[in-house]
């Protein structure tokens, strides 16, 4: 009776699951008789495939849908050991319904990718990818001011110094930022070592260079880290400086318009600025006579101070050449190189000829 009974419950359920068209498993139990049932498979993806991008870290791995599926996790394989982790953050409990993903923070190496597919409790592995080599080095790049590049400057091209810490193949004047926007770099080099040439500037300002990350490659072709620098900074200065009319002193000066006299030591003073670069030096001028110009075409020199003070001093004696009125200029030059204008004139009167005294006449005897 009771074997009956398990017949009879064995050919029911027999019976529903041919009714439906589909059975996912097999199974066993005692009886006699004979039944059948209809079984499907699980396929597995097709066409699994991996692809890493050199310096990221990152390994985007695709594949082709199983039809029955429904979700799918990755495993990546280290060829090395055979060790094998879950990879894009999927797991048998955790699986995913695309058919692509990015496996990130993957550690130098070469690897393949497995991809399973799951319907329930059944599972069925892909074909192992190809192989694919991770590599996270990524090429390390300095720009500095060129040994030898005067700062300020009022010449162009400003030159900086690029050197990278690996071989790159690519390297070209698009890669360059340079500020000012208006300005254009001229790349030179190979290897590991370039020179920027910077030029076509407007007008006073900083001149800098510099390297986005990810537009250098290097053989792999692992996209550069973005530059650093000590110093990538220059001054182009083509402003000139400015110098007051100079003052004159001495021990012995006579009226508002000084007269000097006895070949005392004169001291010509002048206030110089820059407002971009530092002031070098101020050089001194003469012109004979009170009245006109004073310029290069008709001046003589007197000297030339480089004090670093504000107020620049040339003490000297006798500078003038006879007696008589002078103008007096001076001429600041910055550290680039610009000069001022001359300054205003200064009227100065030289004196240098003693008075002459005659003999009294008294009583007609001298």
């Amino acid at each position: 009776m009771i074997r009956r009974r398990l017949l009879l419950l064995l050919g029911t359920t027999v019976v529903l699951l041919t009714a439906t068209g589909v059975a996912l498993a097999f199974w066993t139990t005692s009886g006699t008789g004979t039944g059948s049932a209809t079984t499907g498979t699980l396929a597995p993806p097709t066409n699994a495939a991996a692809v890493a991008t050199p310096g990221s870290g990152t390994v985007e791995v695709s594949w082709t849908a199983s039809t029955q599926s429904t979700g799918y996790y990755v495993t990546r394989v280290r060829n090395s050991d055979s060790s094998a982790a879950a990879a894009c953050g999927t797991s048998p409990a955790a699986p995913t319904a695309s058919t692509s993903c990015n496996d990130l923070a993957v550690a130098d190496g070469t690897y393949h990718y497995t991809v399973t597919s799951v319907l329930a409790s059944w599972t069925a592995v892909s074909a192992p990818s190809g192989n694919v080599t991770v590599n996270n080095t990524r090429p390390a790049v300095t720009v500095n001011q060129a040994a030898g590049q005067a700062d300020p400057t009022k010449l162009a091209p400003i030159n900086f110094t690029v050197v990278f810490d690996a071989i790159v193949t690519d390297f070209t004047s698009s890669d360059v930022t340079v500020a000012p926007g208006t300005a254009t770099a001229v790349v030179t080099g190979s290897g590991t070592t370039y020179n920027i040439a910077v030029s076509g500037f407007t007008g006073t300002g900083s001149v800098s260079a510099s390297i986005a990350a990810n537009t250098v490659h290097n053989t792999a072709g692992a996209g550069n880290t973005a530059s650093t620098s000590t110093d990538n900074t220059v001054l182009y200065d083509v402003s000139a400086p400015t110098a007051s009319a100079p003052a004159a002193t001495a021990a012995v000066t006579f009226g508002t318009t000084p007269l000097f006299v006895n070949n005392e030591v004169v001291t010509l003073t002048t206030t110089a600025t820059d407002t971009d670069s530092t002031v070098a030096s101020v050089s001194y001028y003469y012109c004979a006579g009170s009245t006109g110009s004073c310029t290069s075409a008709n001046w003589i020199g007197i000297g030339t101070s480089t004090t670093s003070a504000t107020n620049y001093q040339v003490p000297t004696s006798a500078p003038l050449a006879a007696d008589g009125p002078y103008r007096v200029v001076a001429v600041a030059t910055d550290s680039p190189g610009n000069t001022s204008t001359p300054s205003a004139a200064t009227p100065i009167t030289v004196d240098t000829t003693p008075p002459t005294v005659t003999r009294p006449t008294v009583n007609g005897h001298s």
